[in-house]
């Protein structure tokens, strides 16, 4: 990913935000991020998803995103060249120091790292800049500062201004105008707890009054930092402690409206899916995330008209960055798409085949398990679930009517599922998932069908380019046994194969980017999937389910969060007698 101006503004902003997280929070909440750039939610997480791919952050999904290393240095570089620019503009160009801001996040983006060196040498390597914030060295670290702010130092004592981390205009000019600004020696008089006020005596003995927001925003240098311990009163202790933040409460969801043209079929128009989401922080160590989706615009009874589903909901106890608790309805961390399916994070109208008809998404299940990041770069995610119902298994879809979606799961033998990711690299990610579990509980008297799903996947992006691909397989233990007694139940043979496998490779390219119209992609994938891959003894395999084929097409994106795709896919099958539907489609996405 080139680092754009976007990019860069994100990135500082991620650093910014994080770095004035109070402990125990170590991720940035989305609705935060888009506040602070003043974006839709939705499309702050486009682009932090992006951010992700390209090994410049974390980000998990309903929680919120933090930088890795990289994207750290890359952060501290982009406010190193901003905080200099600041500096040389005061103290060279003789502009104002509540007019420069502006003009720096301009020039921020575009001059060059000699330019900025030689400022740097020019100005004496200065550590701080005209509002006292810390310069990052030509590596991006930070010295660090100790200070305190105006509700946490010492009264009756002299102490430094060292900083004023509030830009806007109109403050910078109400600190200049009372003598407060960096570098002038105060004291803090007295705190009204009652009033929210801070009374502060500054230069020639002036007394000023602020209010407590005013005064959390200006730092200090205490010289005697010891004797904070001993001459701090109650009420400056309770000043001192972080409040707790309110519970917040954040909507989004996404949507998708397909036509579908099948070969010698008529068209269909379908508003195939409208998804609320929903999550609820109850503090920073606890969670809520929900997701209710419509399917086929309404349902109605016992007709096949459409369907309502709770996909997700679930609570998070977010315990520490290696290992956090997840109770409740919840995706199974299977491959790429059943976790990140909103539209506009992927190319084609319709999800690939394998993501379909092999790994069935939209999986969910009920359960509890853990999940965090270990070491540098390492995700990973391990529950305890409802199993799938091997009663529902099938010849053309595989597992996917097999799920139980929560819905008075049978849990009598529970399933187990776990995904470990690597993002180590920048631009790339690399998985692998399984889920084991014993689905034979209907039948009776009862015997084992073990069904284990494994997979592999990858991603990768490069400037405009992604490269994406996947593997997975089903193993179906005592299929002919499923079999028989299912033709007993049902008066028909399902002919369920003891093994399925489906691959899948795509290639994408962004030919249009960055431009006032929009974002425009083209792709190409190529997949094969076969739902009788091995088929238990006495069994034969019908061709028309061993299938492949060829989807290209085209995605534009007017905004990051609306997509309109259109693509044709070409599918063909080892029958010679039923022909595999070709199909053109076009596609509206949106998310918010």
């Amino acid at each position: 990913m080139l680092p754009s101006s976007t990019v860069e503004n994100y990135l500082k902003t991620i650093y910014l935000g994080v770095g004035a997280l109070t402990p125990p929070q170590r991720l940035l909440p989305m609705g935060q991020l888009a506040s602070a750039l003043g974006v839709a939610p939705g499309t702050a997480t486009t682009m932090v998803k992006t951010l992700a791919e390209s090994g410049l952050a974390e980000y998990e999904p309903y929680a919120g995103v933090r930088l890795t290393s990289a994207g750290d240095r890359l952060a501290a570089l982009v406010l190193r060249r901003h905080r200099l620019i600041e500096l040389f503009l005061v103290q060279v160009m003789g502009l104002r120091w509540d007019e420069v801001h502006d003009d720096a996040e301009q020039l921020e983006h575009v001059v060059s790292e000699r330019l900025i060196d030689r400022m740097d040498e020019m100005l004496g390597r200065p550590e701080a800049d005209p509002h006292g914030d810390p310069i990052p060295d030509p590596q991006g670290v930070v010295k660090p500062q100790e200070a305190q702010n105006l509700l946490t130092c010492p009264l009756h004592e002299r102490v430094t201004v060292t900083r004023v981390l509030d830009q806007d205009r109109s403050f910078l000019r109400f600190i200049e105008s009372h003598d407060l600004k960096p570098g002038e020696s105060i004291e803090v008089e007295d705190r009204d707890t009652a009033s929210d006020s801070v009374r502060v005596k500054g230069k020639n003995d002036q007394r000023i009054t602020i209010g407590t927001r005013a005064a959390s925003k200006l730092l200090v240098h205490v010289a005697h930092v010891i004797l904070l311990c001993l001459l701090a009163s109650p009420v400056l202790a309770q000043s001192s402690q972080a409040r707790p933040e309110p519970p917040r409460t954040n909507l989004s969801g996404y949507m998708d409206f397909h036509f579908n043209k099948l070969e010698f079929q008529d068209g269909r128009l379908d508003l195939h899916r409208f998804v609320l989401l929903v999550t609820h922080t109850f503090t920073d160590r606890i969670r809520f995330v929900g997701e209710l989706e419509l399917e086929h615009a309404l349902v109605e009874g016992l007709e096949d008209a459409g369907e309502l589903e709770l996909e997700q909901a679930y609570v998070d106890f977010l315990l520490s960055r290696s290992f956090n608790v997840r109770a409740g309805m919840m995706l199974m961390p299977i491959g790429i798409i059943n976790e990140r399916h909103e539209p506009p994070m992927y190319y084609g109208v319709e999800r690939p085949f394998v993501d379909t008809v092999i790994v069935p998404s939209t999986w969910f299940e009920t359960g509890v398990g853990v999940h965090g990041e270990v070491g540098r770069g390492w995700r990973y995610r391990a529950f305890v679930t409802a199993p799938l119902n091997a009663a529902e298994f099938n010849a053309d879809e595989g597992l996917r009517e097999g799920r139980q979606k929560g819905a008075n799961s049978n849990v009598g033998r529970v399933a187990t599922t776990g995904r470990l990711e690597y993002v180590g690299y920048r631009g790339l990610t690399l998985g692998a998932s399984a889920w084991s579990g014993r689905s034979g509980f209907e039948f009776r008297p009862r015997f084992d069908v073990p069904v284990t799903v494994a997979e592999a996947d990858a991603r990768y992006t490069r400037d405009r380019l992604e490269l994406r691909g996947q593997f997975a397989q089903v193993w179906i233990d005592n299929a002919g046994q499923l079999n028989d007694a299912l033709a007993v139940r049902v008066g028909v043979n399902p002919n369920i194969a003891r093994a399925m496998r489906g691959i899948y490779g795509e290639g994408s390219y962004r030919v249009v980017s960055g431009a006032s119209f929009g974002d425009i992609g083209t792709f190409v994938r190529y997949e094969q999937f076969n739902t009788q891959h091995r088929m238990p003894p006495g069994y034969v395999a019908l061709p028309e389910f061993d299938r492949h084929a060829w989807v290209v097409g085209a995605t534009y994106w007017p905004d990051p969060d609306v997509a309109v795709k259109v693509d044709y896919s070409i599918v063909r099958n080892r029958s010679a007698v039923i022909q595999a539907p070709n199909s053109f489609n076009v596609g509206l996405g949106w998310w918010f």
